[in-house]
């Protein structure tokens, strides 16, 4: 398997230069800060899990 990788990498980078390369990867970087924030993993909500999960265990915390 990895010497079909090898073969596309070296497949790309015939057909890529170096400008080419880092014009996709900033387009990459550029599109990965525009997505929005999962809410699901943001500090806030794990907090509230976490709490909501040591309510349900009976566990009291100190705030």
């Amino acid at each position: 398997m990895s010497n079909i990788v090898q073969q596309e990498e070296l497949k790309r980078d015939r057909h890529m230069d170096a400008r080419e390369k880092w014009r996709l990867i900033l387009e990459a970087i550029s599109w990965a800060e525009n997505q929005t924030t999962v809410r699901r993993n943001t500090p806030q909500r794990c907090l509230v899990d976490q709490a909501r999960k040591l309510n349900a265990l009976g566990v009291t915390t100190r705030a």
